[in-house]
């Protein structure tokens, strides 16, 4: 791993957080590319590599992106990949819980054509959303709709044997974490992709992440995890086993502590694995190197295939 002499910076009200220098190679699991919206996506490569950022894996949905597979991955191969110093990327194709109700045969067979394309490495964002957004208006779909589009999607994965990553929210206040609930329920009714399984933007106590563990599942965590408030989410980080923890940024949503607020890119999650490394260290006495290399080592299992 060779980064850039100069350091990656971002800059939030006039403070300069610089890019902590990574104790092993950092893969960021789960970004979106298309959805910065200040931000050019060959400059945000860029400073990824040079923060260390040696694998990127991106996601492209057929109903939020509003653009067909073969477009998607023609801007990768043309416009993206040619480009100097970046890190390898690698793409997931599934629909989002938002998109539930329009899911298709036709959208289905973007997903399973998307499959066939090397750069695609699995099925991805799909799960359920019981969550109201306010902010963008957006009203959970019923239920039902939401589960049968995952359980399709999920049936893809386990037939094609791809990992697959899921989307998982509910209300603050239920503390029953319905999504979770369900969702586990759809996990053991249909499987879990030998290949992997991995809860993407984990946000839940330990408790949660032990129930998934047990059925196989990976654990990403992103900037929300350093967020102040989020105390249980570092307990949970720092108990998942060794071999289940990865990063992500989840960008452009989510900077992480000191610099939540901005437009996130994959260059924070330096930010995000160094701060999340230093706490599980304090917490358990591991090494701090060993983490390091274990999430690398996980996201290569599951995307470098």
């Amino acid at each position: 791993m060779t980064l850039n002499a100069e350091r990656v910076t971002f800059t939030k009200k006039k403070k300069t957080v610089v890019c902590p220098e990574p104790l092993a190679p950092l893969a960021d699991t789960h970004a979106h590319l298309l959805s910065f919206w200040g931000k050019e996506v060959p400059e945000t490569l860029v400073r990824a590599k040079a923060a260390g950022i040696d694998l990127l894996v991106t996601v492209f949905d057929p109903i939020a992106d509003k653009r067909s597979v073969t477009d998607y991955s023609d801007w990768l191969t043309h416009e993206i990949l040619p480009m100097q110093d970046i890190p390898q990327i690698k793409y997931l194709a599934g629909v989002h819980p938002y998109g539930a109700p329009d899911y298709t045969d036709d959208v289905h067979a973007q997903v399973v054509a998307a499959l066939d394309d090397p750069l695609c490495a699995g099925v991805g964002e799909i799960g359920l959303d019981y969550h109201m957004d306010y902010d963008d208006d957006i009203a959970p779909a019923p239920h039902d709709v939401q589960i049968e589009c995952m359980a399709r999607q999920l049936e893809l994965a386990v037939c094609r044997n791809v990992p697959v990553e899921l989307h998982l929210r509910h209300e603050d206040t239920d503390q029953e974490r319905t999504s979770h609930v369900d969702a586990y329920s759809v996990l053991r009714e249909i499987g879990v992709p030998q290949a992997g399984c991995v809860l993407h933007c984990f946000g839940e106590d330990r408790t949660t992440m032990e129930r998934f563990v047990d059925l196989g599942c990976y654990i990403a965590y992103g900037g929300a995890a350093t967020f102040k408030r989020n105390d249980d989410v570092r307990e949970a980080f720092a108990a998942t086993p060794l071999d289940r923890i990865l990063f992500e940024t989840d960008c452009p949503y989510m900077a992480p502590e000191p610099i939540r607020g901005l437009e996130c890119e994959p260059a924070m999650i330096s930010i995000t694995a160094n701060a999340l490394v230093n706490d599980r260290v304090d917490r358990t006495g591991e090494n701090a190197e060993a983490i390091a290399r274990a999430t690398w080592e996980n996201a290569c299992k599951l995307f470098q295939k």
